[in-house]
């Protein structure tokens, strides 16, 4: 009897022979010729940890979604796999992905989780939009409108900030009086663009119940037809009428800023920097605010201390580095601005979710404009061309080419009133001509030539009905006034300051008289022409 030998540890082990081959024996007759079948035990193909690292590795990929890598397999086990397990089901075999395949999947999955934040980001947006502008939100996807232009086809917006839209829940005193007035005027072809920064304290005519009078200070004029938190729209446009009227510009379009909203903007982006720059050799210190800063420093500013500096104008005795008060706190508030742009445009900004979703909310919540949805296009191509720190400034104050100024302080029993223009109280017209001088597209009206009207026909109020035919045309008209003497021709031009050479051109086509180079004898000016009207334009009725 052949004893059985036991299995160790799942081997099972077989008698070898020695020397001899162990001869078969002999079958019988009835078995002659069937093969009798060889068992073969089932084995199990040991894993290496490499391939259990991987296997793991597919499993969890799996959970995300399965990819059809039919094409990646072979539909059937290899003949000599069969051979070795003839008693496995025939079930498709899992090939092990390649550490190049593992990458695609994990990119695939980092792509679709950056899809999902940029649609999260999208819809936000898109709800936001719904708040600053006006009709559907998704005409910003399907429309794309030209914005309203004036006869220089330039468009006028008026930008203002408020510390808050609601009345009932005042922070503090004036939340509703507009400290920061902006107009922004831009050409959509030619991709340029100036700003004017009002003065809040410019002194004006308004009708203010509220008040219980009829003149005050610019910034008040949207509060007083605000009328405690019931009509943002008739608040915007009394104010967008009234800085029309200073201007001498057609306002088309306004925006509407919470001061949360610069807060909010600057925390977004991680804050912005700014050089502060003072006539003060110290610096500035503003007790109003606790601003302190050294001159010539870069300030890192949150968004609080980004507000500060926004508000900041010297108010009390002992502060100093804001002589000028509003203007040099209107020049910190654009060079907030311009910081605030080039950050939220910055590529770290764009790419940062966080970032983008603060910009999105703090524009959602604390904006209002009167643009419509279709206008988003053209302004968004129009911004991205623009930079802040390239739009020409306007100044009343401090002119850049040079001028005089165009305000000055009022006071009325040795208390300060505000802000008048030069030519007067409630007089626009020096204003009016800086402001065409540079926007027009009129060569007369940017060349700005000074024009003094005189009467030598001895027909009253002649002068007065040329000067007021001039200023029809265009041209900037000075002294009005009677000749030294009666004058025969109908018309003679002095022309004072030959540089002035597109007026002088206009002058002759106007009138088909030549200037006469110099001044009129017996008559100081400094203008640039001098115009006499004599006997002969009473009767041919020259302009």
């Amino acid at each position: 009897m052949v004893k059985r030998v036991k299995s160790i540890d799942g081997f099972v082990v077989r008698p070898r022979p020695v020397s001899q081959p162990t001869k078969k024996p002999i079958s019988k007759a009835s078995t002659i010729g069937v093969a009798t079948p060889r068992r073969v035990p089932n084995r199990r193909p040991v894993m290496t940890p490499e391939d259990k690292l991987l296997s793991d590795i597919e499993d969890s990929l799996s959970q995300i979604g399965d990819l059809d890598l039919a094409d990646e397999m072979p539909a059937h086990p290899t003949r000599r796999r069969q051979r070795q397990m003839p008693d496995q089901p025939k079930l498709k075999p899992k090939r092990h992905l390649s550490k190049g395949k593992i990458i695609k999947r994990i990119v695939i999955i980092i792509i679709v989780v950056l899809l999902g934040i940029a649609g999260y980001l999208g819809v936000k947006a898109l709800l936001a939009s719904g708040k600053i502008f006006k009709g559907n939100p998704l005409a910003i996807f399907t429309n794309k409108t030209r914005l309203a232009e004036d006869k220089n086809g330039r468009t006028n917006i008026l930008i203002f900030g408020t510390s808050g839209y609601s009345m009932s829940e005042n922070a503090w005193d004036g939340a509703m009086l507009t400290d920061s007035i902006m107009l922004v005027s831009i050409d959509q072809d030619k991709n340029n663009a100036y700003m004017i920064s009002l003065p809040r304290d410019l002194y004006v005519k308004y009708k203010c119940p509220a008040l219980g009078r009829t003149s005050g200070k610019l910034n008040e004029v949207f509060y007083c037809a605000y009328t405690k938190n019931k009509d943002e729209k008739a608040g915007a446009q009394a104010l967008m009428g009234k800085v029309s009227e200073i201007l001498g510009l057609n306002v088309h379009y306004y925006m509407h800023a919470d001061w949360t909203a610069l807060v909010q903007s600057v925390n977004a982006v991680g804050g912005v920097d700014v050089k502060i720059e003072s006539t003060d050799r110290r610096g500035i210190y503003d007790s109003g605010t606790k601003l302190r800063f050294a001159n010539g420093e870069i300030a890192h500013l949150d968004g609080e201390k980004a507000l500060a500096l926004a508000r900041a104008r010297n108010h009390n005795p002992g502060d100093y580095g804001l002589a000028g008060s509003n203007y040099d706190r209107e020049k910190n508030q654009q060079k907030i601005l311009a910081a605030l742009q080039q950050k939220a445009l910055a590529v770290g900004t764009i790419l940062n979710p966080t970032s983008v979703n603060g910009l999105i909310n703090s524009m959602g919540d604390n904006l209002i404009s009167s643009f419509d949805t279709s206008h988003v296009q053209t302004l968004i191509g129009v911004a991205s061309k623009l930079k802040l720190a390239e739009i020409k400034q306007l100044p009343f104050v401090g002119r850049q080419d040079g001028g005089e100024d165009l305000i000055q302080s009022y006071s009325s029993g040795g208390a300060y009133v505000g802000e008048v223009p030069v030519a007067g109280v409630f007089d626009y017209s020096v204003i009016q001509a800086y402001i065409a001088k540079n926007l027009s597209k009129n060569p007369v009206v940017r060349e700005g030539a000074v024009i003094d009207v005189l009467n030598g026909s001895g027909q009253e109020g002649l002068a007065a009905g040329k000067a007021a035919g001039l200023k029809t045309d265009g041209y900037t008209v000075g002294v009005v006034s009677n000749a030294p003497a009666l004058a025969t021709p109908a018309v003679t031009i002095y022309q004072l300051n030959s540089a002035m050479v597109k007026t002088a051109e206009a002058l002759k086509h106007k009138y088909n008289v030549e200037p006469v180079q110099g001044g009129l004898a017996g008559y100081h000016t400094k203008s640039d022409f001098v115009i006499v009207y004599g006997a002969g334009s009473a009767t041919t009725g020259s302009r």
